[in-house]
């Protein structure tokens, strides 16, 4: 049986140290988040004196690189996995190797050393922001590193004497929802003072999570009771942003809008029902200051929305990066003294669990 698989490998400047990754895209269950696998190529000077030391970094950026004056830095970096590699230090308990691993070591040889890093739950999502430039190298946000270095000691990253970084991601995918699952709906009604009846607005989506570039559609159930008229109605699709180390960090942007009077004005004692379509595009807002992006491990990817970012708890109180979340609100008007009634119901935009596809490449 022949093994076909795809590796990524990047090289330290000196080219003594050269590491292999399987995969650059780090899978979060919610429950847990599958390890990062990779073995590390060494120069035959590091195999007779020297120690291998290996990082998970999480870099997050919450403010523009260009404002870095006078020794301010807003770059925030956390090591959420750190060991030596080399020499082992856990003789007794080695990395049980994965098949790609296995087939690694085996190709080559002694020099070769395999490695496993685990990432701790609630760790944050690869997300970056715009900052309404084209370039997002330096972009506010959050990006993941495997870093490799050679040095006495975990704290030389700094000073190594031979160093290689590779970007990874750390992603989630949709879950699988029932087929038979209710969809998501709000009710609410609005009284009026000094008027009998009320005015009901019920909203529907067709279902609660949606893949990127997909339509969400909207139905709309509006029933007045009032003596009141629904002059318009509008429809905005919104991306909610928490961005969890600020205490007032949560931005609202607008991704889709659909505005009409058809239908309307709706009468006292008349009832109307409307089906909206909107998608949920970078395109409607490229270039918009705050939107919450995928941060791409590629230069030649194209950017897209980010998705969805789904926690095990909301309770959990030391969550750290930024959370992406998405909701349709519903207005309808009434002129300027009959105010306007709202209704708001959250959605998950996220990428479908691809098929499993491997090839055998190296990629630099």
């Amino acid at each position: 049986m022949v093994l076909n698989f795809n590796v990524f490998k990047k090289s330290s400047p000196d080219g003594k140290i050269i590491l292999y990754l399987s995969k650059r895209n780090i899978v979060d269950h919610i429950t847990f988040i599958d390890p990062v696998d990779g073995v590390v190529m060494l120069d035959n000077s590091y195999l007779k004196s020297g120690k291998i030391f290996g990082q998970i970094v999480c870099s997050f950026r919450y403010g523009r690189k260009e404002d870095e004056v006078m020794g301010l830095c807003f770059q925030k970096d956390m090591y959420l996995a750190s060991a030596q590699i080399y020499p082992p230090l856990d003789n007794d308990h080695p990395v049980k190797l994965t098949k790609i691993q296995d087939c690694l070591v085996s190709k080559l040889g002694s020099n070769a050393t395999p490695f496993r890093f685990k990432i701790p739950e609630n760790a944050p999502a690869s997300v970056i922001l715009q900052d309404g430039t084209s370039n997002l190298a330096d972009a506010c946000g959050v990006q993941y590193y495997v870093k490799i270095f050679a040095g006495e000691a975990e704290t030389d990253h700094n000073r190594a004497k031979s160093f290689v970084a590779m970007r990874i991601r750390k992603i989630q995918f949709a879950p699988v929802m029932r087929p038979l699952s209710r969809h998501p709906c709000t009710i609410v009604r609005k009284d009026f003072m000094f008027s009998p009846g009320q005015l009901e607005l019920e909203a529907v989506l067709d279902k609660q999570v949606y893949t990127h570039g997909e339509n969400v559609q909207v139905t709309l159930c509006i029933r007045n009771s009032s003596n009141k008229m629904v002059k318009k109605i509008k429809v905005l699709m919104q991306q909610i942003v928490d961005i969890v180390i600020f205490q007032n960090g949560q931005c609202r942007t607008t991704i889709a809008a659909v505005e009409t009077q058809e239908g309307c004005p709706i009468l006292p004692g008349s009832s109307m029902q409307k089906t909206i379509a909107m998608m949920p595009t970078l395109e409607n807002v490229k270039g918009r200051y705050g939107v919450a992006l995928e941060d791409q491990i590629s230069d030649n990817q194209e950017h897209s929305l980010a998705s969805s970012v789904l926690i095990s708890s909301s309770d959990i109180k030391d969550v750290f990066g930024i959370i992406v979340s998405y909701s349709v609100k519903v207005k309808l008007y009434l002129g300027a003294l009959g105010g306007e009634l709202t209704a708001e119901l959250p959605f998950l935009v996220m990428h479908s669990k691809p098929e499993k596809k491997t090839s055998h490449t190296i990629s630099s």
